[in-house]
């Protein structure tokens, strides 16, 4: 595959999951309140949630259409990592999510070619700070394993879906993927500069 047509392969399917974004989220809200699963695999759910949430995630919406797609990357991650984690508790998921899963393997391998670099940058967050974020002052695990939390973020997601914004008509704003690079590349310059500072 050029560059070219990487890229358009790219801005293609991500204009698609913008889209999707707040019905793809759903699976994390079920994984929450799956007591089956490991609470490991219950956090990171909840702080995908928290990340698509939270305006002023590492990439800010308010810088337009490219600010939503780091979500879109960080629930493509997450959902692996669900499996990954929930192990034999998790199986039934790509089944019962098959609007989610179907894809997920093509589309982070996508995402990963494109992205390159930000990609692993991207990836260390979720692994990493993921399980630390905070929403309105609490943690993934509190709002795993607090009922009253577990409804308080259920009904901000609910509001999340109502007010998103972006449409085929939004989506189709993200022309090209550089700019997406850009936004990206300078985020992750800011915070290496803050880890060397």
């Amino acid at each position: 595959m050029t560059d070219e047509s990487l890229e358009r392969a790219f801005v293609t399917r991500v204009r698609e999951l913008l889209v999707s974004l707040p019905y793809d989220i759903k699976v994390f809200f079920e994984a929450i309140s799956d007591e089956n699963l490991p609470l490991e695999a219950r956090k990171a759910s909840a702080g995908a949630i928290i990340y698509c949430l939270a305006p002023s995630d590492p990439i800010p919406d308010t810088v337009g259409v490219q600010g939503f797609v780091d979500d879109v990357v960080v629930v493509l991650l997450t959902l692996k990592r669900l499996i990954e984690l929930g192990g034999e508790d998790a199986e039934a998921y790509p089944e019962r999510f098959s609007d989610q899963y179907a894809s997920l393997d093509a589309d982070l391998e996508l995402v990963r070619g494109y992205l390159g670099e930000t990609m692993v940058w991207l990836e260390r967050r979720v692994e990493k700070k993921q399980p630390e974020v905070r929403y309105k002052g609490k943690s993934p695990e509190t709002y795993v394993t607090d009922d009253e939390a577990q409804e308080y973020l259920y009904t901000e997601g609910l509001a999340f879906t109502t007010d998103y914004e972006i449409d085929e008509k939004t989506a189709a704003k993200l022309s090209n993927g550089e700019s997406v690079l850009k936004v990206f590349r300078h985020r992750k310059e800011v915070e290496d500069k803050r880890i060397q500072g």
